[in-house]
């Protein structure tokens, strides 16, 4: 029998065999602690419900409770104790091949209430953020991989939300919120403010083909969208707030997940059996030459990546909880031209391209309560990022025209440290103080876009430091009424510029399940390193720095927003805003803004006199899942301008005008629990403006020179996007079987990204995308 003939029977045999003679059963287990402190709840009441099924527990006096011999299925776990409001979490699910865990906080409560019910997903219609009340939300691990066409990514999840525009490129997985520009968004990981964490980036790019940490590690994390709290600072557009959780302090477990795009394995357990320590860590190494098998014009393409993520948690009985976490990726990616002049057809069978990325960030933190009300948290963190990139043109002499020649390396130590007390029932306050000290190495050589010279960019070293602070309340005033705000500062060393910015926001029941909210916020954010430290040399060769002055670019977030929850799972929500950038920097006397740049390289001096504009609605209908199904209905519709160095006002390159969503999916469980899981998704977005190129001026002058009296007033054709994903969950004997088929562009449609100027051929190319992206992937639960 040939080897594939054996896979193929093992294969067979592992979705067929199922150990009739016993029963399938696992154990949930939990935390219950104090929202504020996380001090542990000890007597707390648990109960455990599906159908007809109920069973119960204890917390102990470290808060965690364990009920046994649960059957796989999807249940429902209430938390009740004197003093404190109920919690119920819905829909958590339990298989074979891990112990289900569910991390339960409560809030305390002075008087008897009603039961408050949320799903497992936290209150998807709001950020589990207490200092936020409006643009905010929370979603899940489940949630994550439910999505069709997501791939387990995390940054491709949150795409699926209102006032999120996903670009046309399924190759990319940036997040354009309301008209912003990618770049606009903070990440943050366990507390630290992140690079760049996506493989496949380029220096200054807040995009990339992939998270750089799966899926897996995550555990309820907030994504923000508009007048974020005070906590989150240097951004402009929104903030992606990511927690890892904790490894199984009790059994070990792994995962090993094996598909057409290469391997992952992860595993977690307790350090010993006497101690509650865990750790966590998730490894992948990936290789998308398989791409090549349904492109053509990946042909001579080998991208390839690997990472690395892990969190180690250590509580103690009275010093607090000590926490490790890091996430580390490397990524290649190498392009060949045609070795063969005769074959070339066009400029890409002469292209000649490397890249080499690296990043990685650490963190150590420590979360000490001091009594019943109060949290102090420090966290020590250190990251890096490097990139070498290389491009140019093969000749057919054989020698190479450089257009692109980068070494790049950013780094940073952090220091950050809050305080999270509770004054009383009806108001908390978090303030905090964060340094961060960046270290920056760049050389980079490449072709100004503007005059077409390939000359050098950056050529410096040196560091410098970034202090942030806030504080920041919430008060609830009777009836339901919460009031938030605080001030949000910063003080960046290399040019001595200081921001304040008030921010404020409400939230008022309407009675019944609808209420109204409405926000303020003022923000900024500082460019990328490498535009501070760009450089031009004079006549006299002496060099200088034209940016080094600049300020950050500022904008004020007006927002005004109704929910209603028609029942405990259907929820209808919309949001108005109005969002005025300035002191953006721009060029003088130019269309050139940074509010139009995704990342890029240059050293054309800039000022701050740029300013720019977004309105629109935002409106979402979300079926939670309940039932065995879900669904989410999005519509956003927006405008978005701005104006550059010439003070005339133009459309913005992310001004698509619309995008709508429909996403739904449902999960069929069989007689011997197994379960299927459908999902699809339909997307429909405006294209983006671009400025086309000058063909005669290109050709004159052999490179590519644009049409700047069409600046922005041509646009990308709309394009319809249909993804799907199908998985099959088999539960044996403490270990568990998932087959998964996912597909992104299922309609093949090979959407145009844009056009540039040939010189090969003299003529514009078109930019398109890949089409179909299948993937395939088995995973071993044990």
């Amino acid at each position: 029998m040939s080897y594939k003939n054996i896979v193929l029977l093992t294969i067979m045999l592992m979705i067929s065999t199922r150990a009739f003679s016993q029963e399938l059963y696992q154990t949930v287990r939990g935390r219950v602690s104090e929202e504020i402190t996380k001090l542990p709840v000890q007597g707390a009441s648990i109960k455990i419900i599906s159908g007809n099924f109920t069973s119960g527990a204890e917390t102990a006096p470290d808060g965690y409770f364990s009920i046994e011999r649960i059957p796989p299925g999807r249940y429902s776990i209430i938390a009740e104790m004197i003093g404190y409001f109920p919690f119920t979490a819905q829909n958590i699910i339990v298989t074979t091949g891990k112990e289900a865990f569910v991390n339960i906080e409560l809030k305390t409560s002075d008087i008897k209430t009603e039961e408050i019910i949320v799903t497992d997903e936290t209150e998807k219609d709001k950020s589990s953020n207490p200092f936020s009340v409006i643009s905010g939300r929370s979603f899940s691990i489940d949630e994550t991989k439910r999505f069709a066409g997501t791939f387990d990514d995390p940054m491709r999840a949150v795409q699926n939300f209102a006032g999120v525009v996903s670009s046309p490129n399924v190759n990319t997985n940036g997040i354009i919120i309301r008209g912003n520009s990618p770049k606009g968004l903070l990440w943050r990981l366990e507390d630290v403010d992140i690079p760049n964490p996506n493989h496949f980036s380029y220096a200054g790019q807040k995009s990339g083909g992939l998270t750089v940490f799966s899926s897996q590690l995550l555990t309820n994390s907030d994504f923000y969208t508009s007048a974020f709290p005070p906590e989150y600072g240097n951004a402009l557009s929104g903030a992606f707030d990511m927690k890892f959780r904790n490894g199984n302090c009790f059994r070990r477990e792994y995962t090993f997940q094996l598909g057409i795009q290469g391997i992952e394995f992860a595993a977690e357990g307790p350090f010993s059996a006497d101690s509650k320590a865990s750790f966590l860590f998730n490894y992948r190494y990936s290789v998308f030459g398989f791409l090549q098998l349904f492109d053509e014009e990946m042909k001579n393409k080998v991208p390839s990546y690997q990472d690395l993520s892990f969190k180690i948690n250590i509580p103690t009985e009275k010093s607090g909880t000590f926490t490790l976490f890091g996430i580390g990726g490397t990524d290649k990616s190498k392009f060949d031209p045609e070795t063969d002049s005769s074959k070339w057809k066009d400029l890409d069978d002469r292209t000649k391209s490397t890249l080499n990325n690296a990043m990685g960030t650490a963190g150590l933190s420590h979360a000490l309560p001091l009594g019943r009300n109060t949290m102090l948290k420090t966290t020590l963190s250190a990251r890096t990022e490097q990139t070498d990139y290389d491009k140019g043109f093969v000749n057919p002499n054989g020698s190479v025209t450089m257009t692109d020649k980068v070494n790049y390396k950013n780094s940073s130590f952090g220091l950050y440290t809050y305080i999270h007390h509770k004054f009383g029932q009806s108001h908390i306050n978090k303030t905090g103080i964060r340094y961060t000290r960046l270290y920056y190495n760049a050389d980079i050589r490449s072709q100004n876009q503007f005059t077409g010279l390939y000359e050098q960019i950056a050529d410096d070293k040196g560091n410098t430091g970034l202090l942030q602070a806030y504080t920041q309340s919430a008060i609830s005033i009777g009836s339901g009424l919460t009031l938030t705000g605080g001030l949000s500062a910063s003080y960046f060393e290399l040019n001595e510029t200081a921001t304040l910015e008030p921010r404020i926001s409400i939230r008022f029941p309407l009675g019944g399940t609808s209420s109204l909210s409405a926000g303020y916020g003022n923000h900024s954010q500082y460019e990328d390193i490498c535009v501070y430290m760009s450089g031009r040399k004079d006549n006299a060769g002496i060099i200088s720095n034209p940016n080094i002055n600049l300020k950050p670019s500022r904008a004020s977030h007006f927002v005004l927003g109704y929910d209603v929850l028609f029942s405990k799972d259907l929820h209808f929500k919309t949001e108005g805003y109005y969002q005025y950038l300035y002191g953006v920097p721009v060029m003088r006397n130019s269309y050139y803004s940074m509010l139009n740049n995704p990342g890029g390289y240059f050293n054309d001096s800039l000022i701050n006199e740029g300013t720019g504009r977004n309105a629109g609605i935002d409106i979402t209908l979300e079926k939670f899942f309940g039932n065995n199904y879900y669904f989410i209905t999005t519509a956003s519709l927006f405008e978005s301008k701005y104006k550059g160095g010439d003070g005339t006002e133009r459309n913005s390159r992310y001004n698509t005008n619309f995008a709508f969503n429909l996403l739904g999916g449902k999960e069929f469980m069989t007689r011997s629990g197994n379960v299927w899981s459908l999902n699809l998704k339909v997307s429909y977005t405006g294209g983006e403006y671009y400025i086309p190129v000058n063909l005669q001026s290109s050709v004159n002058e052999s490179r590519e020179v644009l049409d700047y009296s069409r600046i922005y007033t041509d646009r990308l054709e709309p394009f319809l996007y249909l993804d799907f994903t199908v998985s099959y969950r088999i539960n044996y004997t403490r270990t568990s079987l998932v087959l998964t088929a996912q597909a992104k562009n299922i309609l093949d449609k090979k959407v145009v990204l844009g056009y540039s100027y040939d010189n090969f051929t003299k003529g514009i190319s078109e930019q398109k995308e890949l089409g179909l992206i299948p993937m395939v992937s088995v995973k071993y639960e044990f």
